[in-house]
């Protein structure tokens, strides 16, 4: 039990806060004191108790200092210590009852009438409303749920904010998971309307089907350019390393069509020549292009061309479709091109348009029949 001292100098009552981890709390009135004492007894009992007041914009910047300690200890790269400033920056502007996070203090933050359940479904439906893929809101969220689980253990709440709940699974429709067909008249359009340093890289991977990963690795001695193949053997990955491509059969050899090639010809000659191990695309620092000013500069051309924005990942896709038309009787090439793990694989993301192709035929032979005189 916490103690009341009178002060008989100064006729105030101190409630002394030492033995539960605080500071001392002075009151003009006993009955108030004691009420304050029981109180915080009980929140200490309880573990509830919390002994500093710290603020939300500090509680991140605290969060970010300890991650930047990480990184000079060398647990991760530089892209990884950006990636989570930028996770810092979203969670402060996060509302909870009118307030960001920020704004809070976090000893305040889960109390009456919030609760870790209610927090919970505020920040769900806040990440929901984001223009982002479910897997990106997913890994927020748990991001998120981190920073708090930092919080809880330096006692600056009495509970992790967001308890135990667990982010929504994506709704799977019939739709779902389908790949979109992208016409090539769009994909001619998009190419038209790119910057020109932009074009043959947006073209490439209209034409090739590389991921993203595996384009930005590519190097001049994965071309070979008597065969007219590329060797598809390693991918950049999650913060900038660099790894094995997705799966296993993602190491492939792939076909490249002359007019490409001839391209990337040119493109070598411009450059200087450069020695067979170096990147193939670059940024104008000459360095390894980077992903967002892939999808920037590909978001750039669909709005000057006036059509449907797309994502980079959609110029696979349309790779896909295009094999599907050339190869459609053949699955096993088709996944051997695209990298996939399985023909399953392939089924399952491109499936609906050989159904479609298969389909339209059945429909055109029974009319025609139907109308045959």
């Amino acid at each position: 039990m916490l103690k009341v001292y009178y002060n008989k100098n100064r006729n105030t009552y101190i409630v002394n806060l030492y033995k539960v981890g605080g500071k001392r709390k002075t009151f003009k009135s006993k009955l108030e004191a004691e009420s304050f004492a029981k109180l915080k007894w009980q929140q200490h009992l309880k573990e509830e108790y919390i002994p500093t007041t710290v603020s939300g914009s500090k509680g991140i910047a605290e969060w970010y200092a300890y991650q930047k300690t990480r990184y000079t200890q060398g647990e991760f790269l530089r892209q990884e210590l950006r990636h989570k400033e930028n996770i810092a920056e979203k969670f402060a502007k996060i509302i909870v009852q009118g307030k960001t996070i920020e704004q809070w203090d976090l000893d305040k933050l889960v109390t009456h009438p919030r609760s870790p359940a209610s927090i919970s479904q505020e920040i769900i439906s806040q990440i929901l409303a984001m223009d982002i893929s479910h897997k990106t809101m997913k890994g927020l969220y748990y991001s998120f749920k981190n920073i708090f689980t930092f919080f809880h253990e330096r006692k600056w709440t009495h509970e992790n904010a967001i308890g135990s709940a667990m982010f929504p699974k994506q709704k799977h429709g019939a739709e779902d998971n389908k790949a979109i067909r992208i016409s090539k008249e769009n994909i001619e359009k998009i190419i038209s309307y790119a910057k020109p340093e932009y074009k043959l890289v947006i073209k490439f991977a209209a034409f090739t089907g590389l991921r993203q990963g595996e384009l930005r690795e590519l190097r001049w001695k994965d071309i070979n350019f008597d065969n007219n193949t590329i060797t598809v053997s390693r991918s950049i990955q999650l913060f900038g390393t660099i790894g094995h491509t997705k799966t296993k059969n993602g190491q492939r050899i792939v076909p490249l069509i002359p007019s490409i090639a001839q391209e990337l010809k040119e493109l070598r000659m411009a450059s200087g020549r450069p020695e067979d191990g170096e990147l193939v695309f670059v940024g104008k620092d000459g360095k390894r292009i980077y992903g967002q000013t892939l999808r920037d500069n590909l978001d750039a051309a669909c709005l000057l061309g006036q059509v449907s924005r797309i994502r980079w990942h959609d110029l696979r896709h349309f790779y896909a479709s295009i094999l599907l038309q050339t190869y459609g009787d053949d699955l096993h090439k088709v996944t051997s091109f695209m990298g996939h793990g399985s023909i399953e694989m392939t089924r399952k993301v491109y499936g609906h348009w050989l159904d479609d192709k298969k389909r339209n035929a059945e429909d055109a032979a029974k009319l025609d029949a139907a109308f045959s005189l």
